[in-house]
């Protein structure tokens, strides 16, 4: 098993056993560890700043040919068993994984609950145009994705950050799909003078299809909470407060 941890830069947690850095954008900026998502001819870290973490799980895909589970987290963010604790004993992994995995398909995130619908709050940061790329790729080319795509984009919960743990079979499968449909759609978009937010399109898309996919499927999701390393207690309930209080989503 590995759980691979996307990195910019050099991150500031001892990963425990099973656990590795890989560097993503490491083609533009240079890579601070031994694994990189340019190692290899099959990458596409040319394209981080679109598809941002999406370069490691592509690597993972189409690299990993050792490990029977993978998984992805981010240099500050890890699945836990305790989201206030930053030790690492508390990061999800071998044994619970293996356990975990004979009954459910995915180890994931807790939905993110918005008060406004998904496809509201995706357009917080990406354009609408793209959105409706997305959409007519869906209803042309995968239209048995179509009635899971409608329930999750309508709704008022998704899955988020592209964080999650599966058996590699299933890894391999989800993303053989969901760059399959990312493919189609750059043959439509135009980031011409998109900001560095609506650049990042991809890796939002992908957090939202994650759901489509799992519902479609009917695939089983044990959730965890997250850890923010470096977060405080104090600082972790006054977002949430903020959030609630004082945003629309």
């Amino acid at each position: 098993m590995k759980i691979y941890v996307a990195t910019h830069k050099k991150a500031e947690v001892n990963l425990p056993n099973n656990y590795e850095y890989i560097q993503v954008n490491a083609e533009k900026n240079g890579s601070v560890y031994n694994l990189a998502d340019n190692i290899g001819s099959d990458n596409i870290s040319v394209k981080n700043a679109n598809y941002c973490e999406l370069t490691a799980a592509y690597w993972v895909w189409k690299n990993d040919k050792e490990n029977d589970i993978v998984g992805l987290a981010h240099y500050r963010r890890f699945l836990t068993t305790n989201k206030f604790s930053s030790s690492t004993k508390k990061f999800v992994n071998s044994p619970k994984v293996e356990k975990i995995l004979t009954k459910y398909d995915f180890i994931a995130t807790k939905k993110y609950k918005t008060k406004i619908t998904v496809k509201e709050h995706l357009l917080v940061s990406v354009c609408e145009r793209d959105f409706d790329i997305l959409e007519k790729v869906i209803k042309e080319d995968y239209p048995e994705y179509l009635s899971a795509f409608n329930t999750v984009f309508n709704g008022k919960e998704s899955y988020l950050l592209n964080m999650f743990i599966c058996k590699k079979e299933l890894w391999d499968k989800y993303y053989e799909w969901l760059f399959s449909v990312f493919d189609k759609m750059e043959n439509f978009v135009d980031m011409t003078g998109y900001s560095v937010q609506e650049q990042r399109l991809y890796g939002f898309l992908s957090e939202r299809l994650f759901s489509v996919y799992v519902l479609k499927q009917g695939f089983k999701v044990k959730s965890f909470p997250t850890h923010i390393v470096g977060r405080s207690l104090f600082n972790a309930v006054y977002n949430k407060i903020a959030r609630i209080l004082f945003k629309k989503y």
